[in-house]
């Protein structure tokens, strides 16, 4: 499958209709059990797997598109069952490639690694995991958009980093490509 180009707006509409689709109202938090639930109940040829700590070396997760898994180091599922922020968008992000399609094996690692930096096609999927995982977990909304960055966090179990670049995405509307150099030193 030849690598799809989004736009912005066609992220953040296919993470609504996604989030949407799984039973999640616009106004509360994903729980991290009950998403990979829903995940496979609606869609059969996916599971998850949790690891050992350290078996993805850098990687925080791993989506592969081949055995259609998303694998799970131990504290991070940890970490994303206790509402961590990080952790939570770590997952929405594996499953964002999931869900967007993306192809081979990706992980959610350290910004700016070697291999995004000299494949366009990675650098693309990654910015668009990133993306989607934002607006999966903070749904593009009017009711949303009325809200600060700290109840961002506070609603939606997110790091007050991923919070506040949220809140600038949907807030002004600026292209989150431009809030990229941005991210990429935030603990998203």
């Amino acid at each position: 499958m030849r690598h799809a180009f989004l736009t912005d707006a066609q992220i953040d509409a296919r993470a609504l209709a996604h989030r949407r689709g799984l039973g999640f109202r616009d106004d509360e938090a994903v729980e991290v059990a009950v998403l990979l639930a829903r995940l496979k109940a609606r869609y059969p040829e996916f599971s998850y797997e949790r690891v050992l700590d350290g078996a993805l070396g850098e990687a925080e997760a791993q989506w592969d598109s081949q055995a259609e898994r998303l694998l799970l180091p131990e504290a991070v599922f940890q970490a994303a069952e206790r509402g961590e922020g990080r952790a939570l968008m770590t997952v929405a992000h594996e499953i964002g490639h999931a869900l967007l399609g993306h192809e081979g094996s990706l992980n959610r690692g350290p910004a700016g690694g070697r291999a995004e930096r000299v494949s366009a096609k990675l650098r693309s999927m990654e910015y668009q995991a990133r993306r989607y995982a934002a607006a999966f977990l903070i749904p593009d909304t009017p009711a949303v958009r009325r809200l600060d960055a700290t109840a961002l966090s506070e609603r939606y179990r997110v790091s007050m980093s991923a919070a506040i670049v949220r809140h600038s995405e949907l807030k002004s509307g600026e292209s989150a490509r431009a809030l990229s150099s941005r991210q990429g030193s935030l603990d998203l």
